[in-house]
C-alpha cells in the first residue's frame, strides 16, 4: 500500500501525468479533489527494518524498478542461503563471541533476474550485517559492490580528557542501512518529545495523536527551513537565536490555547460554536472575502469580482464552480431568478437553480451568476453593490440584462487592451 502511494508521486510510474485524489469534506456532502505532486523522477530507494522485509517483497519491488535495503529476520532468510549465514542468536552481551573482533569478509549472495513482459531486470543481494552478530541485510538494486572496511567512531570531550576514538567494522550494506535508517530513529525520538499522550481506552486516539505529532515535527522542519533564509533572505535567523524543538512546541501550545475560532483564519473554523453562535448578519459580513464599494456597478467592482473568481472568463474557471455545486438539506432563494432551490455553489457560497419547475433548464442560473453580463443584477449584488434591502430586489428583464452587458463588455475590453499595451511597453523597454 505504501509503495502504491509512492507510485502516484513518481513521474516514470504515472507517465508524467499527475493523478488526482478525492477527499471527503467533513463539513459537507461533497468531495474535494487534489492533484498529487510528482516528487520522484524515478522509483526511490527504500530502507526498512525486518518487519517490512522478505524475499517475495524484494522480487516485487525489483520488478517495479525500486531499490530497497532492509534487515532480514532469522525466520525470513531464504532457505537455500541459511546454512551459509550468521543467523544464530547470541545468548547475552557477556558472551565471548560478542567481544571478539573478527574482521571477516562479509557473506554476500547475489541473484540476478532478467527482464520479463511484466517486470524489469533487477539484482537481489544478501549480506551479513556484522561478523559477530546474527543480523543480515537483504536488498534489491541497492549495492554496486561489497567489501570490508572500518570507520572511526568518536566520543567524549577533548578538554575534559574523555575524548576517545575507536574503529567499527563496516561494509557498504551496513553503512547504507545505518546512514538512512537513523532518520526514522530521530523521528521516533522527536515524536516522543512532543509529549502528545494521555491515558484512554479509545484505541483510535493513538493514531490520531501520532499523526498530530508528525504534523508538529513537520512544522518545526518548515520553521528551520525558513530560518535558513534560502526561501526569503528577510526570514533568516542566526542559529544561536533559533528556537529549539521544546521552545517551538511550547509556542505552538500557547498559540493554540489563545486562538479564537471566531477569527476564521483556518479551514474548519466555521463549524465551531464560537462562529455559529454569531448572528447570521455578522457571519455573512465577516465571511465576505471581497468588499465591494457601494457605488453600484463600477470598473473597480468588476476588477474585484474578476480577481476573486466570481466572474469566469474561461471554460476551465467555470468548470471549477460547476464541480463545487452541491445539494443541501435546506432551500434558499436563487441568486439569479429568486426561486427556491437546494443547489449551492460551494466556492461562492451562493444558492443557484439547476431546474425550473422540476425540469432541468441547462443550469442557466449557474452560468448567469458567473457571467459578466449579469454582474450587478443579482440578489447579493443588490446588497453588496448598492447597499439596498434584499427584499426590494426584483429579477431583471431581458432589456436590463442587455444594457448591463454592453457596459460590462466595454470595461472588460478596455481592461484587456490596457494590459496588452502595458505588456508591450515593458517588452520594448
Amino acid at each position: 500500500m505504501l509503495v502504491k502511494m509512492v507510485d502516484e508521486m513518481t513521474v516514470t510510474a504515472t507517465n508524467n501525468v499527475a493523478p488526482t485524489i478525492s477527499v471527503p469534506n467533513p463539513s459537507s456532502s461533497n468531495k474535494l479533489e487534489y492533484t498529487m505532486k510528482q516528487v520522484y523522477k524515478k522509483p526511490p530507494h527504500i530502507v526498512a527494518d525486518n518487519f517490512f522485509s522478505s524475499d517475495a517483497l524484494m522480487d516485487w519491488l525489483g520488478g517495479k524498478g525500486y531499490g530497497m535495503t532492509a534487515t532480514c529476520a532469522r525466520d525470513r532468510i531464504p532457505p537455500e542461503l541459511k546454512p551459509y549465514t550468521h543467523h544464530a542468536k547470541v545468548p547475552d552481551a557477556t558472551h565471548p563471541r560478542c567481544k571478539a573482533m573478527r574482521f571477516e569478509n562479509p557473506i554476500v549472495a547475489i541473484q540476478q533476474r532478467p527482464a520479463t513482459n511484466s517486470s524489469l531486470a533487477y539484482t537481489k543481494t544478501f549480506v551479513s550485517f556484522q561478523s559477530t552478530g546474527g543480523t543480515n541485510i537483504i536488498g534489491v538494486n541497492n549495492l554496486p559492490s561489497v567489501q570490508l572496511y572500518v570507520t572511526t567512531k568518536c566520543r567524549g570531550n577533548k578538554k575534559k580528557g574523555t575524548k576517545r576514538n575507536w574503529a567499527i567494522e563496516q561494509n557498504e550494506a551496513r553503512e547504507t542501512y545505518l546512514s538512512h535508517y537513523y532518520g526514522l530513529d530521530n523521528a521516533d525520538h522527536m515524536v516522543k518529545n512532543t509529549g502528545n499522550r494521555y491515558i484512554t481506552w479509545k484505541y483510535w486516539h493513538s493514531p490520531y495523536l501520532h499523526g498530530k505529532s508528525l504534523g508538529i515535527i513537520a512544522a518545526y522542519d518548515m520553521y528551520l527551513e525558513c530560518c535558513e533564509g534560502e526561501l526569503d533572505p528577510s526570514w533568516k535567523v542566526d542559529v544561536k537565536h533559533r528556537m529549539k524543538f521544546q521552545q517551538f512546541r511550547l509556542r505552538l501550545s500557547e498559540q493554540m490555547l489563545t486562538y479564537d475560532p471566531s477569527l476564521k483564519c483556518y479551514p474548519g473554523d466555521q463549524t465551531f460554536r464560537r462562529w455559529t453562535q454569531k448572528p447570521k448578519s455578522r457571519r455573512s459580513s465577516e465571511d465576505q472575502t471581497t468588499t465591494y464599494s457601494k457605488d453600484g456597478v463600477t470598473l473597480e467592482n468588476v476588477k474585484l469580482a474578476t480577481e476573486n473568481g466570481r466572474l469566469c472568463s474561461s471554460v476551465g474557471a467555470l468548470q471549477e464552480h460547476f464541480n463545487a455545486v452541491i445539494r443541501t438539506t435546506n432551500s434558499m432563494k436563487c441568486e439569479v431568478c429568486g426561486e427556491k432551490t437546494v443547489w449551492k455553489c460551494n466556492l461562492c457560497d451562493k444558492f443557484m437553480c439547476t431546474t425550473r419547475k422540476r425540469n432541468w433548464n441547462g443550469s442557466k442560473c449557474i452560468f448567469n451568476y458567473h457571467s459578466p453580463d449579469f454582474f450587478g443584477l443579482l440578489r447579493s449584488d443588490h446588497v453588496d453593490l448598492f447597499g439596498q434591502d434584499v427584499r426590494t430586489w426584483k429579477a431583471p428583464n431581458e432589456a436590463a440584462v442587455e444594457k448591463n452587458a454592453r457596459k460590462i463588455r466595454r470595461w472588460i475590453n478596455g481592461m484587456g487592451s490596457k494590459e496588452t499595451a502595458v505588456a508591450a511597453v515593458e517588452s520594448e523597454s
